[in-house]
């Protein structure tokens, strides 16, 4: 029996001017800056020869840009871009758009300095992040770790499903955001830089009979602002 195989070029949004300003965004969105566009153009450049089936941005301005962008970069630039939900940030709740040397503090204040510690020092420090998001803003609109990672995975094992039936290898691009992203690469015991994933860092993770193999492991890198 055949294996089918979707290759996943996971991929984080371009810098956007509220990345620039140092302020959180999680579903707010924000446009794309110049740099965080050329950003976009050089991760095309990356992935030249590679053929892909389609794309998939969240529903959120910032992927779809960045996707357009590579796509047109790598000179596939009628390939289908998807707009997902199920790709979408974390909500950030009442922290949205807060200048990250105002959060800090408040958060360290709320849950004491030796708790922000221990979760950045953890393994898995990205998903240990967003639960003290949770912890310190109970809207039901903040999802959990756990949550987050099971959306990612039933949103890319829809798409999976549906490429990986049509022949033995397909080739999907996938623009999302940092938080998101990096709890899925912790999910699949993958490393993530303490700043969590670089603007236009990209990841493939391959989809063989229902698993998902991090093959491109993530280097550590100068991490650029959340989401």
């Amino acid at each position: 029996m055949i294996e089918l195989t979707v290759h996943f070029y996971l991929v984080r949004h371009g810098q956007t001017k509220l990345n620039r300003y140092h302020r959180l965004q999680g579903i707010t969105d924000s446009p794309l800056t110049k740099k965080g566009k050329a950003a976009a153009v050089k991760a095309g450049q990356n992935l030249k020869g590679i053929n892909f089936s389609a794309a998939y941005a969240s529903d959120l301005d910032r992927t779809y840009t960045t996707a357009k962008l590579i796509l047109k970069e790598n000179n596939q630039p009628d390939v289908p871009i998807y707009r997902d939900p199920g790709l979408r940030e974390l909500s950030f709740g009442r922290f949205e758009e807060g200048k990250n040397r105002q959060v800090l503090p408040e958060i360290i204040r709320l849950l004491g300095p030796v708790n922000i510690w221990r979760a950045f020092y953890q393994p898995h420090h990205a998903s240990k992040l967003t639960d003290l998001f949770q912890q310190v803003d109970h809207s039901s609109q903040i999802e959990s770790a756990r949550q987050l990672v099971n959306r990612m995975t039933q949103t890319l094992r829809y798409i999976g499903h549906k490429y990986n039936s049509n022949q033995p290898e397909s080739s999907i691009l996938v623009v999302t955001h940092a938080l998101i992203l990096s709890v899925f690469i912790e999910s699949l015991n993958g490393k993530v830089p303490r700043m969590l994933l670089k603007n236009v860092q990209i990841c493939q993770v391959d989809y063989t009979d229902e698993k998902f193999v991090l093959k491109t492991p993530v280097k550590p890198q100068k991490g650029s602002r959340k989401s």
